[in-house]
């Protein structure tokens, strides 16, 4: 949606011509347990495989309000993909300690 005084209003995806467009996002319900979804920004661990490969902080996402599965729709997906194989300087860079879990 477009305010009177031209900006926009809503959840903007910028396309692969360089263009924003609002997306409007819409959740069904939960798969796993029926739950209601609603979105929320939450902070992303990007991984290919066992690899972190970036956190991506502020992505939108529906969000299930009684188990917490998270819902991504396709442009959210191409868009985060798009950001973690940005090759621009990261915002923050993070030291993470690894550990194991050893049970018996």
């Amino acid at each position: 949606m477009t305010l009177p005084n031209g900006q926009k209003n809503g959840p903007t995806i910028i396309n692969n011509e360089g263009d924003s467009e609002i997306v409007k996002r819409t959740y069904h319900q939960c798969h796993f347990c029926g739950g209601k979804v609603s979105e929320q920004k939450v902070t992303v661990d990007y991984r290919w495989g066992e690899e972190l490969i970036t956190v991506i902080k502020n992505v939108p996402a529906g969000v299930c309000e009684v188990c917490g599965e998270k819902y991504f729709k396709a442009a959210v997906v191409k868009a985060m993909e798009k950001t973690a194989q940005s090759r621009s300087k990261p915002k923050e860079v993070l030291q993470v300690p690894v550990r194991e879990l050893k049970v018996a």
